[in-house]
């Protein structure tokens, strides 16, 4: 047995920040699925199975001074990027360790605290079935009564047809062993000349299309991930609970917040049928079905404890949301199966002018008249959709000042590497207790805005990048094509550049993103 189990070492995995493991996140949605979150305003410690190049666990450790953060992963590729951008930044709290999970489970690392959370992205349903008892043992040995754990997985019944795609790319990897950049190339190439002979499997399966377009367009590196390692496949959601069971741990609901609220996603007619279900893990099986789910993001609790209305109304004092992108009035729209679609959008808009201003909590949003006389719920389900479709972002008020400087030392080590690399496409928030995406061009301008305040040169920040993007040798796009000449390419930037001062300014501003403190983040409550 070599030193990677089966799993794909020789191409590195993409660099990737999910927001979904925040510790904010899950914490709404515990509230959103009426169970008690964990409480981010003192000391915590969270921990992140197979943490890939840690950009994620990095941004969480440099918008929570105060809490404690470990992360491992097996490739030490992985571990010496994600420690260098610690190192860099100067994060205390962060700790990297090249482990693997059946290290971590027998208790090895003898130094680990209890956590209240842990999370994992992209692994247990992609990892062995001993792997996996690894993790729940991991689970079971170190997290606290109370502690959070998020994990996404691919799931049944939306994942069979792609199943098909995995062991012929696993099954024609076996007779290539070229390394598995070009076995996954290789591989795609075999499927395409099956797929042109009109093999039935391919016309017979509708579901098909989204992989097959997927698997033939995304980054080669992350079709390996997903496709070449020995184990990938995909789990049902009744096999999940009961592994989790084995570390005491209870379903608490969807970090696909809206799912979270059957009325936003199903029709009348399905949420009756799902009523009828009185078992819970049937009832969540049959709605996979109806949805057709290709993957979940679930999370679960050791010793769920469910919000009383009065422990609900506490925790909307402590909670916000804050915007997330440029918003601009009358632009925003969303659909949702058999809901009241003209009544919800009337919301989204109040929501979104009030957030424009500036961040609010969940308490002075349900104050807005729009919501006058509607249980709490509405305003609930409002949020979860405008944080499911990147509107807005959730956030914990803090009790006590939030130190922005890790933050920003990690933002100019971002805006650094980004001279070189346009892989670590996010910023930090020191308000969200997360980050968010960022362009090239928008982490290209932190510095300036970072160093100046609002005292920026458009045409001095416009010819940098411009020198950057040139050295890259990325084309630039516009409209989906790429700008051919030099004068359209420096008018593009330019351009941009007035837009992130004018529309993203603000919003970093009000997270606290620039290394200066916002009266959220520096008043005690």
């Amino acid at each position: 047995m070599t030193w990677n189990n089966g799993y794909v070492s020789d191409v590195s995995y993409p660099v990737t920040f999910y927001a979904e493991q925040s510790p904010a996140h899950l914490g709404f949605a515990c509230m959103l699925s009426g169970h008690e979150p964990v409480a981010l305003d003192k000391p915590f410690t969270y921990f992140e199975l197979g943490c890939g190049h840690g950009l994620t666990s990095n941004v969480m450790a440099a918008t929570h001074p105060h809490a404690r953060f470990f992360a491992s992963d097996f490739n030490p590729a992985h571990i010496v990027n994600a420690r260098e951008l610690a190192e860099a930044a100067n994060l205390e709290n962060m700790v990297f360790l090249e482990e693997s999970f059946e290290d971590l489970a027998a208790g090895k690392i003898t130094d680990l605290p209890q956590f209240d959370f842990v999370s994992m992205y992209g692994i247990y349903s992609w990892v062995s079935a001993a792997n996996r008892r690894h993790i729940v043992d991991f689970l079971k040995r170190y997290l606290k009564p109370g502690g959070i754990v998020f994990i996404n997985y691919n799931a049944m019944p939306g994942w069979s047809a792609a199943s098909t795609l995995h062991r012929l790319a696993r099954l024609h990897a076996d007779l290539h062993p070229n390394g598995s950049a070009e076995q996954i190339d290789q591989a795609r190439d075999f499927v395409e000349r099956l797929r042109n002979t009109g093999a039935r499997f391919f016309t017979a399966n509708n579901s098909l299309a989204p992989y097959l377009e997927w698997f033939n367009d995304s980054d080669r590196n992350y079709r390996a991930h997903e496709y070449l390692n020995q184990d990938s496949g995909a789990l049902y959601y009744a096999d999940v609970v009961r592994e989790m069971a084995g570390a005491k741990l209870d379903y608490a609901g969807s970090a696909h917040l809206f799912t979270n609220f059957p009325e936003l996603h199903l029709t009348p007619d399905q949420r009756r049928l799902l009523e009828t279900i009185e078992h819970g893990v049937l009832r969540e099986t049959a709605r996979d079905c109806i949805l057709n789910n290709s993957m979940r993001q679930d999370v679960y609790v050791r010793g769920v404890r469910r919000l009383s209305p009065a422990r609900l109304a506490t925790w909307m004092g402590k909670t916000g949301l804050a915007l997330s992108r440029p918003y601009v009035p009358g632009t925003v729209k969303f659909e949702a199966v058999g809901d009241d679609n003209e009544g919800m959008n009337l919301l989204y808009t109040s929501v979104l002018d009030a957030l424009a201003k500036r961040p609010h909590r969940l308490s002075e949003l349900a104050a807005l008249p729009a919501f006058e006389g509607l249980h709490a719920s509405a305003l609930l389900k409002v949020a979860s959709m405008l944080v499911e479709f990147d509107r807005v972002a959730p956030y914990f008020v803090q009790t006590a000042a939030i130190d922005p400087a890790p933050a920003h030392r990690l933002n100019m080590e971002l805006a650094r590497l980004s001279e070189t690399s346009d892989e670590y496409k996010v910023l930090a928030s020191p308000l969200l207790g997360s980050g968010t995406t960022a362009g090239l061009i928008q982490r290209l301008v932190y510095p300036f805005a970072a160093q100046l305040g609002k005292d920026l040169d458009v045409e001095t920040i416009a010819r940098y990048i411009d020198s950057v993007v040139e050295a890259q040798g990325a084309p630039l796009m516009r409209n989906g094509q790429p700008i051919e000449s030099a004068e359209e390419r420096h008018e593009e930037i330019r351009n941009t550049v007035r837009a992130i001062i004018a529309m993203r300014l603000p919003i970093w501003q009000q997270h606290g993103a620039l290394g200066d403190c916002t009266p959220l983040l520096c008043t005690a409550e």
